[in-house]
């Protein structure tokens, strides 16, 4: 075996794989070096006897020495790489070390991190609710003062009206009675007077019992003068109370009107902050999910790493091991080599060699088993030549050795076949196996690459709707700001026209009661028929006059139709601007009614559109982180199929394309080998019929 390993080492072939031997370890060679030394010279010494007539010795020592010089430069070669090899380690580790300290370190931050975030969020989405539950509360608020004011006012109309009938009714009998127009008392007027007065809890019995009899008409009738004063009396108490009724719903209005627009600043209020929790809630929410990934590769990474640096770091202390190891092998080498070489080149090893080895005699004695032997050979050696195999040169070697017959080669002979049937048998096995499993494995990676193809599209559809919705959600509170922008603007010009309108209509209703104070002041002189006392005293609240001034001599007058047809012009004519005036001021008010009510619906429906976006935002950030992680695990499985697809190449590649030569190499080398034994066999035959 030492000598296979020697000859496959000198002609820098690999040992077949048939021969059991394992000498390529240094830990074997090293553990017998003077064996190996030994049997390689002992081999080389056998096989040149024969070619050489001259002293061998000479040669083996030349051959010693030039292993000696090969495994000094293999020891300076091992030297370097092994440097280089620990540097390598130093290097790794250090960058290792450090790699799983900033890990753990950001481990640390993230597992800090979170909870906090997560308290942030969730905090975020308690405040969030607790808006949501303000402005439902506040608009709740609204519609029950709303009902409630309804209610009010439906029953402040049926007092007032009930009360205006009452004032109505007693405006009509107390004037009727004073001129003794008895007939008052059957109309309904009569009936809605004594009604009334059943009611008013503020006559005793006995005034309700007069004016009963006076329009009942009874004997003991009252005088009419005590009734009217009575009447006066109720229709006073009416006019009051319609006072105090008008006056508190006039206050209960205002109040009304305070309470929803303190109601309506509380609801725009929580909507912004609905609106800017949903969206830190949201931001926040990504966040969590990206640290929690990022804390999920952190960690494997550190696993990844601490497995690394604890692997190198084993790997280098066994090479180093092993480096130490073979380093005193190749000492312990070395020393044999210079031992044997000391030994062989002694003048008492170069005599007794003369003494021992054979000569040209004993060659004559065996000549003829010689010739069948270099018949043998010349097979064996021109098979060797073609294929280049140790394992026939060992057969080679075995067939030129002085001693025994050739039972032994037979044997090597009848084992090579064996074997090399055997490794094509292996061949063959391996050539289906390869075959078999590269398809498959070529099938698995097109799968592969077929489904991180369709995770990405995924990827990729996700990313764009979260930048489309993303967009659309900032188009939609761009759009609600803008909105609620037009909406104040618009709230604040009405607000302007309509102060404008009612400054407008006041200049206009005054002028035109001056327009009418002065008509009928003139129509105190031209025409007194048409002269009212009433208006005078009633615009003399508006219009501040000065007295006329007395005039001196008898006056004649003047023609004043003229002048009363322009007041009456100029009455017409402002009339008819207050009517149009009104016209525009109850359409700009329609229009703004109708305006605030399609603002509030298309707010009302933007933002429940941004709820739904936001949502599928949310949505869709998890479903790409999901996707994110698939696709990573799938590129890992990925890459460890196309790890073992490399490793299937490299073992089955040289295979597959040397096949045929190797078959057919075997085949020639199984005849060869045949033809050798069979030539032995001839010649054991033919020396046994000699014998």
């Amino acid at each position: 075996r030492v000598a296979q390993a020697y000859v496959a080492e000198v002609s820098g072939s690999p040992p077949a794989a048939d021969l059991p031997t394992r000498t390529a370890s240094p830990s074997r060679v090293g553990t017998k070096p003077h064996m190996r030394v030994l049997c390689a010279v002992a081999t080389f010494a056998a096989a040149d006897v024969a070619a050489n007539q001259g002293n061998p010795i000479r040669r083996v020592v030349s051959m010693l020495q030039s292993m000696q010089e090969k495994i000094e430069a293999e020891a300076e070669r091992d030297e370097k790489m092994f440097a280089k090899f620990q540097c390598f380690c130093d290097k790794n580790s250090a960058k290792t070390s450090a790699s799983i300290e900033a890990g753990k370190e950001k481990i640390e931050q993230l597992e800090a991190d979170i909870p906090e975030t997560k308290s942030s969020r969730d905090q975020t989405i308690s405040e969030l609710q607790q808006h949501k539950d303000d402005r439902e509360a506040a608009k709740q608020s609204i519609g029950e003062a709303t009902s409630q004011r309804k209610k009010e006012n439906q029953a402040f109309q049926e007092d007032s009206a009930n009360i205006k009938g009452i004032i109505d009714a007693l405006g009509k009998a107390i004037p009727a009675i004073e001129k003794g127009m008895m007939g008052f008392l059957q109309t309904p007027d009569a009936s809605t007077v004594l009604s009334a007065m059943g009611k008013m809890q503020d006559l005793n019995d006995e005034d309700k019992a007069t004016v009963t009899a006076f329009f009942q008409g009874t004997a003991s009738q009252p005088s009419s003068g005590e009734v009217v004063g009575i009447l006066k009396t109720m229709k006073e108490e009416n006019e009051k109370t319609l006072d105090e009724i008008t006056g508190t719903e006039t206050e209960s209005a205002k109040n009304f009107e305070e309470l929803v627009a303190a109601k309506k600043k509380e609801i725009a209020a929580a909507t912004e902050a609905i609106e800017e929790k949903t969206e830190r809630a949201g931001e926040m929410s990504v966040k969590l999910t990206t640290l929690k990934n990022d804390l999920d590769e952190t960690q494997t990474q550190l696993e990844e790493d601490t497995g690394y640096s604890e692997e190198l770091s084993k790997n280098c202390k066994t090479k180093a091991k092993e480096y130490d190891e073979v380093k005193a092998t190749r000492a312990e080498e070395l020393l044999a080599i210079a031992d044997t070489i000391k030994v062989l080149n002694s003048d008492d090893a170069l005599e007794l060699f003369k003494k021992t080895l054979p000569g040209p005699s004993s060659l004559l004695q065996v000549g003829s088993k010689r010739a069948l032997q270099a018949k043998a050979l010349a097979v064996l050696e021109g098979a060797s030549k073609a294929h280049k195999s140790p394992a026939l040169d060992l057969i080679v070697m075995a067939l030129r050795g002085k001693k025994g017959g050739f039972e032994k080669v037979t044997k090597l002979i009848d084992d090579m076949v064996k074997n090399l049937k055997k490794e094509q048998t292996d061949d063959d096995a391996k050539k289906a196996f390869c075959g078999d499993e590269i398809d498959q494995t070529e099938d698995k990676q097109k799968e592969l690459k077929n489904k991180i193809h369709g995770i990405e599209t995924h990827i990729e559809e996700d990313e764009n709707d979260i930048e489309s919705t993303t967009g659309e959600i900032k188009a939609l509170r761009e759009g609600i700001k803008d909105l609620d922008k037009s909406v104040a603007e618009a709230t604040a010009q009405r607000k302007a026209e309509h102060e404008a309108y009612v400054e407008t209509a006041a200049q206009n209703n005054a002028a035109l009661e001056l327009l009418e104070f002065a008509k009928n002041r003139l129509n105190k002189v031209y025409h007194p028929e048409q002269y009212k006392e009433e208006s005078f005293v009633q615009i003399r609240s508006h219009v501040q006059t000065h007295d006329e001034p007395e005039a001196f001599g008898a006056q004649k007058k003047q023609n004043g139709g003229g002048v009363i047809g322009m007041l009456d012009k100029l009455r017409n004519d402002l009339k008819l601007e207050m009517n149009e005036d009104k016209l525009e001021e109850n359409d700009a008010q329609s229009d703004y009614e109708k305006l605030m009510a399609d603002s509030a619906a298309k707010r009302a429906s933007d933002s429940k559109a941004l709820t739904e976006k936001e949502g599928a935002v949310a949505d869709a950030t998890a479903d790409l982180t999901e996707s994110k992680a698939h696709r990573k695990e799938v590129m890992t499985e990925s890459q460890e199929t196309d790890r073992y697809m490399s490793n299937l190449h490299a073992t089955c590649d040289w295979l597959q394309e040397n096949f045929d030569t190797r078959k057919q190499a075997r085949t020639e080398e199984i005849e060869s080998l045949e033809k050798a034994k069979a030539v032995l066999a001839g010649a054991d035959f033919s020396l046994a019929q000699k014998a």
